[in-house]
């Protein structure tokens, strides 16, 4: 799927100018030039300026690109489905992390995605496993993120 760089841009420019006034309702620090509200003012601020750029390329090229336009790929119905399941993975993720645990719903989540996307059973099961306690290794253990323990609760480390 492709869609014009004016209509990124614009809807990035909006985004930019929510995250830009919400930032500026954070509280002073008092005796502080600097405070909360200033690097998402700043990161605002930035996507406002990238809105622009990109509207303005979008608007200069010549010939100029339809607003959407949808590849072969999304002809087909599995290719959508597949799509969608990104996602609703993540939905899945915040609705069932807190009751199973980051690394079983991970590890589940990981093999499904892997089988959608064509890869073998075998080698499936292995990155969703391996790729589940590798990340909540680095994420608990060295970024110190607390993650659910759900159903392991019992056997945490």
């Amino acid at each position: 799927m492709k869609v014009s760089d004016v209509v990124t841009g614009v809807l990035l420019g909006i985004f930019g100018v929510a995250i830009f006034l919400y930032a500026r309702t954070f509280p002073e620090m008092p005796g502080q030039n600097v405070g909360p509200s200033m690097f998402p003012s700043l990161i605002g601020a930035g996507f406002v300026i990238c809105a622009v750029l990109l509207v303005r390329g979008g608007l200069k090229a010549q010939p100029r690109p339809p607003w959407f336009s949808c590849s072969e790929e999304f002809h087909s119905l599995r290719n959508v489905l597949r799509f969608l399941l990104v996602p609703l993975v993540l939905v899945l993720y915040l609705a069932f992390s807190g009751f199973l645990g980051f690394i079983v719903v991970s590890a589940i989540l990981l093999l499904a995605l892997c089988l959608a996307f064509g890869v073998r059973p075998l080698t499936a099961v292995a990155v969703a496993v391996l790729g589940a306690l590798c990340i909540h290794y680095l994420f608990y253990r060295l970024l110190e993120v607390p993650l659910p323990w759900g159903l392991l609760e019992p056997i945490a480390w």
